[in-house]
């Protein structure tokens, strides 16, 4: 099939201004979402895609790779900055990664290659005291402060790409609260029975929440939902693994029906990612499994090759 006859996404469905939203989400910690959102900015950027990452979880992984979170300037915007009314663009910094890493012996400071399309709102701890903030007093509309930088976007954004911590709390319903059918929420399952109960305990969540949230507005309906499922870590002929293998075996018979699920094969250079501070396209392989398996979710996921189309 050639990328002329692939579906393409719509970048700006129904005519809207902001771009397409999608989020990494499950409830459970260490289940691939950074790995997921950083593989797929950057697999879309190398597309042509203009991507911004926003960086929810005060863990600040994705920031920690995506813009050396430890040696931004001092007084450089946050996520956090952002939530209480800086602007975008001043809360925003290109991707960057690590080339050469700083060498304490000789004094000379580390070296960074930026990723064209690619641009990161960076993390803060800080965003842990939000769900207390807003039951504040004066601060109940704190909430819907991501819906209203939708509304108010008039850039030039082909997709915005959520890290979201573990956890349904007032900080990620206030990410997911712009949704629309045609966004979507990606889930990075890994492949043990534990994380297939979470997936489940992630839909009951999310359908609570969804109907929480338009029970309470008259304006634009919330509509997160899931399309695609990432089955992360899956055995590899090198690297087998009994629970992985009957894990999948599960989550085919349960969801393969309603869902399109996608492996994403175990590998050692997606754990890298971190301590290297630089995702796998930078450093590994053009034939390394990540990078294989995560072009062929984004073109499953309607973002053709533009350089190609």
């Amino acid at each position: 099939m050639s990328n002329k006859t692939l579906p393409r996404r719509d970048l700006r469905p129904e005519g809207r201004n902001w771009p397409l939203l999608f989020a990494a989400f499950i409830i459970t910690g260490g289940s691939a979402k950074t790995s997921t959102i950083i593989m797929m900015a950057v697999t879309l950027a190398l597309r042509g895609y203009k991507v911004r990452v926003f960086d929810f979880d005060h863990q600040r992984s994705a920031s920690h790779i995506g813009c050396a979170m430890d040696e931004l300037p001092a007084g450089q915007g946050t996520i956090y900055d952002l939530m209480h009314g800086a602007s975008l663009e001043d809360c925003t910094v290109p991707f960057r990664y690590v080339v050469n890493p700083a060498d304490a012996a000789t004094g000379a400071p580390a070296e960074y290659e930026e990723v064209e399309n690619l641009r990161i709102v960076p993390g803060s701890r800080n965003v842990k005291n939000f769900d207390t903030e807003t039951t504040q007093e004066g601060n109940e509309q704190l909430i819907t402060w991501f819906r209203e930088l939708c509304d108010e976007y008039e850039g030039d954004d082909d997709v915005w790409l959520l890290d979201l911590p573990a956890s349904l709390s007032k900080l990620v319903v206030s990410a997911l609260i712009p949704f629309q059918e045609d966004d979507e929420i990606v889930p990075p399952v890994l492949v043990t029975s534990k994380e297939e109960t979470d997936l489940k305990a992630t839909f009951e969540e999310l359908a609570e929440m969804r109907n929480q949230q338009n029970a309470r507005s008259r304006r634009r309906k919330t509509a997160p939902t899931i399309k695609h499922i990432v089955m992360a870590g899956t055995p590899t002929p090198g690297r087998p693994d009994a629970e992985g293998d009957a894990t999948v075996e599960s989550m085919t018979r349960t969801y393969g029906e309603h869902f399109q699920l996608h492996k994403v094969r175990w590998s050692s250079f997606v754990r890298q990612q971190h301590r290297r501070q630089a995702p796998v396209h930078a450093w590994g392989p053009k034939n390394a499994a990540p990078i294989e398996d995560y072009n062929k979710l984004a073109t499953a996921l309607g973002f053709v090759d533009l350089d190609n189309a």
